[in-house]
C-alpha cells in the first residue's frame, strides 16, 4: 500500500472507479426489476401526513409511487462491496481486515434495512406511522454499539484516535459509544432527508463521495492506516455509486422511493465509513446537509414545547420549510444538491486538518554549550 502523496497508486484508484460503476449499474438493473413488482404488490407511499394537510396536497400525485426501493438498492451495494473486498485483495491489501470491513458493512446494510422494512410493512399495512421511534432508536443503538466493538478491535484501541483541528483525542475503547452515536445519529439525519424526489439519493451520492476522497487522501498520506483508508473509500464510492444508479428511477418524477428500508441502512453506513477511515469530523462537514435537516427537526419540536404552540420553521424537516414557502420541490432538490457539494469540497479543503498532528520532538543542540571553566594548564 502507499505511504504518501507521493506514491500514488493508480490501480487503486482504477479500481475504486470501477466498483462505484458497477454499483451503478446493478443498482439501476435492479430497479427495473424490482420496481414492477413493487407496483403489483401495491406497496405504495399512500399513506397520508398528519401533521400537515399541505403537505398532504402536495404529495396527492405521489400515492400510488410505490416505496421500499431499498429492497433492490441493498443488494445490488452489497454485491458491489462483496466485489471491491475481492478487488483490494488481489491489490494487496490485507485479506483480514478487508473482509472483516465489507463483513461490517453488510450487516450494517442488511440489518438496518431489515429494521427500515419492518417499519414501512407497518405504515403500509396499518396505515400508520410505523413502529414506534423509541423502538427504532434502541435497535439502531443496540446494532451500531455490537458493529463498533468489533470496529474498534480491529482498528485498536490504541490507534482510536479523534482527529481534531489541533488537536488529537485518544478515545480508546470509548470509540465504541462515540461510533455509535456516530452512526445512529447519521442513520436518523439520512432518514430525515428522504422526502422529495432525488433528494437523499442526490446528496447521499455527493457526501459518500467526499468521504470516499477523504478516506483514500489520508491512506496516501499516511493520516490513516492505509487498510482502514482504502476499504473506507471502496466502501462508500460503491454506495455513491449504487445511489447513482438509484436516482435513475428515483429523480422527478419518482418511479420508486427509497423508504426507511434504503434510508436507515445508507444513513448508518456513512457513519460505518466516518468511524473505519477515522473521518467522523469530515462527516459532520461533508453531510451538512443532514446535519442541517436534524437539526431543523429538533429546534422545531424544542420551539414548539418552549412557547407553547409556536414555529420557527413553517415545516420540518428542512426541505418542506422551503416547499412551504413556495418552491417547487425540483428547486429545492437542486439547492440542497448544490449546498452537499459546496460542503463536500470544503470538507476536502479542510481535510488536512483532521489529519494527526506530526510529533513534536526536542531541539537537538547543534553543538555543546562551551565551558566557563578555567583552562588548566600544564608545566
Amino acid at each position: 500500500m502507499p505511504a504518501n502523496l507521493h506514491e500514488l497508486d493508480w490501480p487503486l484508484f482504477a479500481a475504486l472507479a470501477g466498483v462505484g460503476l458497477l454499483a451503478a449499474l446493478l443498482a439501476a438493473r435492479a430497479g427495473r426489476v424490482a420496481i414492477p413488482r413493487l407496483v403489483r404488490r401495491k406497496l405504495n407511499d399512500g399513506v397520508a401526513r398528519k401533521a400537515s394537510d399541505y403537505l398532504n396536497l402536495l404529495n396527492e400525485g405521489k400515492k400510488y409511487t410505490p416505496t421500499m426501493g431499498g429492497v433492490f438498492l441493498v443488494p445490488a451495494l452489497v454485491a458491489s462491496i462483496a466485489i471491491g473486498a475481492m478487488a483490494l485483495t488481489l491489490l494487496g491489501a490485507d485479506v483480514t481486515k478487508t473482509w472483516a470491513i465489507a463483513g461490517m458493512a453488510v450487516f450494517v446494510l442488511v440489518s438496518h434495512a431489515a429494521l427500515g422494512m419492518a417499519d414501512d410493512l407497518s405504515k403500509l399495512t396499518h396505515q400508520g406511522d410505523g413502529l414506534r421511534a423509541r423502538t427504532k432508536l434502541v435497535v439502531q443503538t443496540i446494532l451500531a454499539l455490537v458493529c463498533c466493538t468489533l470496529a474498534t478491535a480491529l482498528i485498536g484501541p490504541e490507534n482510536a484516535t479523534l482527529h481534531a483541528p489541533g488537536i488529537d483525542i485518544a478515545l480508546g475503547w470509548w470509540l465504541v459509544p462515540f461510533g455509535a452515536l456516530v452512526m445512529v445519529g447519521a442513520g436518523n439525519a439520512y432518514n430525515l432527508t428522504d422526502g422529495l424526489d432525488g433528494l437523499a439519493g442526490g446528496t447521499g451520492a455527493v457526501a459518500f463521495h467526499a468521504l470516499a476522497l477523504s478516506a483514500a487522501l489520508l491512506a496516501l498520506a499516511g493520516g490513516v492506516e492505509p487498510d482502514l483508508g482504502w476499504n473506507a473509500a471502496m466502501i462508500a464510492i460503491a454506495a455513491s455509486g449504487a445511489l447513482v444508479g438509484f436516482l435513475f428511477w428515483n429523480r422527478h418524477p419518482a418511479r420508486v422511493f427509497m423508504g426507511d428500508t434504503g434510508s436507515l441502512s445508507l444513513g448508518a453506513l456513512l457513519g460505518l465509513v466516518a468511524v473505519i477511515g477515522r473521518i467522523e469530523l469530515v462527516l459532520v462537514v461533508a453531510g451538512g446537509v443532514f446535519v442541517a435537516e436534524a437539526l431543523s427537526v429538533m429546534v422545531q419540536v424544542v420551539c414548539f414545547k418552549l412557547t407553547g404552540g409556536r414555529r420557527i420553521l413553517r415545516c420540518s424537516p428542512l426541505h418542506h420549510h422551503y416547499q412551504f414557502g413556495g418552491w417547487h420541490e425540483t428547486k429545492v432538490t437542486r439547492r440542497f444538491v448544490a449546498a452537499g457539494m459546496l460542503l463536500a469540497a470544503a470538507a476536502i479543503a479542510l481535510l488536512p486538518m483532521f489529519r494527526p498532528r506530526p510529533a513534536q520532538s526536542a531541539p537537538a543542540l547543534a553543538e555543546q554549550a562551551p565551558s566557563h571553566a578555567p583552562d588548566v594548564l600544564e608545566r
